[in-house]
């Protein structure tokens, strides 16, 4: 009896857990992307300067890599071989802008967050706390609410 009261505490202590953790974000292959507006069919782009990264017609300056981190997180580079990666703006504004800087200077671990082979996901700055990543006209922002708006075009 006393082996069948902790199984059940046990089952039900990990029924809870389950129920309080976050939806688990599923690792976007390391590869080669276009990431492309599901809703514009446009290319996210890193640009130049502080407010730089932009939509903008897929194209070579378009080409992204992610790199998984091994935790979940991954980095957005961009493909030129500069060692530049999808990051958070320096520059304190509302909403808050996403840049390109050299990898590692600034928050640039980011989350896919569904199934890139089932359609759009979510792309999410830490894990989410830091915001999602959506556009507002052609610039690249965050935005504290996240919606599955980001198409992963693996290239090659």
């Amino acid at each position: 009896m006393r082996i069948r009261s902790i199984l059940s505490l046990a089952v039900s202590a990990v029924a809870v857990a389950a129920l309080a953790a976050p939806a688990q974000a599923a690792d976007a292959a390391d590869g080669v992307y276009f990431i492309r507006d599901a809703r514009t069919g446009a290319c996210l782009a890193g640009g130049e300067g502080p407010l730089g990264a932009r939509i903008e017609p897929c194209n070579l300056a378009s080409v992204w890599e992610i790199r998984n981190q091994g935790d979940g997180l991954a980095q957005i580079v961009e493909a030129r071989g500069e060692m530049r990666c999808l990051a958070l703006s320096p520059i304190r504004i509302y909403p808050p802008a996403v840049w390109v800087d050299e990898c590692g200077r600034q928050p640039d671990r980011w989350t896919v967050q569904g199934e890139a082979s089932e359609g759009p996901v979510t792309i999410a700055l830490g894990r989410g706390e830091l915001g999602h990543l959506t556009t507002a006209g052609h610039r690249a922002i965050l935005s504290p609410d996240g919606s599955s708006q980001w198409i992963l075009e693996r290239l090659g």
